[in-house]
């Protein structure tokens, strides 16, 4: 569907849109890797009985968002920011799945009523004609499905930033099939669209409002594209290999389940002068195809020694081998117990985890910043909220070398010993805000304080005086 996509603009689109001479920036290759990469992550569990592209984005964007705080800060105007951005950050861990499959994705924020609303456009959903030096994506068209009582409708819109402007169109299309664009026709065909306008451009501003989220690992499928790439993408092949294993280990079970053989002359006749088993003993009992056998000789047990030890130590190494080459740490998904590491390898293991997620993290949050800023400009050009500055805070989660467990009594012990106040440990281990925090510590050294010290005499025993 994306490359169909891509046809209809460079054939209809960009014509109507009077953009004959754009080119999209994104190459062949692109253009059928990431078909390749939605077809794998949207696969069933018969084309990806391991559903691997599935569990690995997912798993990045827990890492990615665990325990994640992100706030806007500032003024009234940054409190109105922070309540139209907080739906959004609620899905953010979806979103992020998104891009790390994909390899990137848009979010597009745009007026609806007194509010703003924030589209999230996966990376076969778009398509780029422009990016600046610091690979920031500057143009792009956008496009929109909806299918409705038996037809297709289709809108493409079209982002294009130079020089502090950037010009917005908007083009709708309605079709019987999927297979043609079909006609133009009005926004107002679409309940949704009908408020868009077809054509508008805003001044005044010194980045695009849209923000692109692209997964910042190295694309050395095509090294001349400023596109992301899936987190999958160096294990595409070693994926293949592990489903074709686990299903050599699937047949290897069913296979090898017991079974009893017998003879022709061992059945007894059906009413209608047929042959057979019992229903309910079909499963167990197979019809021999020998046609005589000797006295005491009717069953024979089928009992195969199984080799499954064998699949499931390929299978596990092969789950190693695609854990190594999606940057995640080894026990991912392979079998803990099996990782046979020294400490130290368990920790560059996690360090190479930590540093992919970290720099997820550092491009999620400049794509925050972005998107924030957009919003930030609607709400003055729309007069939406009251003028003010804001301050954008991304506090993310280092869980990925340490657990939970470790993390907090490493905050005990520094409390404990006067490294951290002790308040610091209630806040961030007891849900408490700083001024509860603290409070209760104020409590506990009253209540220890409050309580009367025992002497002791040189026998042991108690004294007679307290202190």
């Amino acid at each position: 569907m994306f490359e169909k996509m891509l046809g209809w603009i460079r054939t209809t689109i960009f014509k109507l849109m009077g953009k004959e001479n754009t080119e999209l920036t994104i190459s062949p290759k692109m253009e059928t890797l990431i078909d390749l990469w939605a077809r794998m992550y949207s696969a069933d569990a018969k084309e990806q009985p391991l559903q691997l592209p599935v569990l690995i984005p997912s798993e990045f964007a827990r890492l990615v968002t665990v325990e994640s705080q992100i706030t806007i800060t500032g003024s009234p105007r940054a409190d109105w920011l922070q309540t139209q951005i907080t739906p959004f950050l609620e899905n953010l861990r979806t979103y992020v799945e998104y891009a790390c499959a994909l390899g990137g994705a848009v979010f597009k924020p745009y007026v609806s009523g007194n509010g703003i609303l924030i589209d999230v456009v996966q990376e076969d959903c778009f398509s780029p004609t422009a990016f600046d030096s610091s690979k920031r994506m500057t143009g792009a068209i956008f496009t929109e499905q909806i299918l409705r009582k038996g037809k297709i409708y289709t809108r493409a819109e079209s982002h294009e930033f130079i020089q502090g402007k950037e010009k917005v169109q908007n083009l709708a299309f309605s079709s019987s099939t999927n297979t043609s664009l079909g006609t133009p026709g009005a926004l107002s065909m679409v309940p949704e669209w009908a408020e868009l306008a077809p054509d508008i451009e805003i001044s005044g501003i010194d980045r695009p409002l849209f923000a692109y989220f692209r997964i910042p690992l190295a694309n050395n499928k095509d090294r001349s594209s400023p596109l992301g790439v899936s987190v999958f993408a160096n294990a595409v092949g070693s994926i293949q290999d592990a489903n074709e294993q686990y299903g050599w280990l699937r047949w290897e079970y069913d296979g090898g389940q017991l079974a009893i053989d017998v003879a022709a002359q061992a059945l007894r006749t059906r009413a209608d002068g047929t042959v057979g088993l019992d229903k309910r003993g079909q499963r167990l009992y197979r019809r021999s195809i020998e046609t005589g056998v000797t006295s005491g000789d009717f069953y024979h047990a089928f009992a195969p020694a199984l080799r499954d030890a064998s699949y499931r130590a390929g299978l596990d190494d092969l789950l190693k081998k695609i854990e190594f080459q999606c940057h995640l740490a080894f026990g991912t998904f392979s079998d803990p117990d099996s990782v046979e590491k020294t400490a130290t390898e368990m920790k560059i293991s996690k360090q190479r985890s930590y540093t992919a997620v970290r720099d997820i993290q550092k491009s999620l949050e400049t794509a925050i910043s972005d998107l924030v800023y957009a919003m930030d400009r609607l709400a003055t050009l729309y007069h939406l909220a009251p003028e003010g500055n804001y301050e954008l805070s991304c506090q993310w989660h280092d869980s990925v070398l340490q657990d939970e467990e470790t993390l907090r009594m490493l905050d005990r012990d520094d409390a404990l010993n006067g490294f951290i106040p002790k308040w610091h440990y209630n806040k961030r281990w007891r849900s408490m805000t700083e001024d509860e925090a603290k409070q209760a510590v104020q409590e506990a050294q009253a209540e220890v304080s409050s309580i009367p010290s025992l002497t002791f005499d040189d026998t042991g025993s108690q004294g007679g005086r307290i202190m």
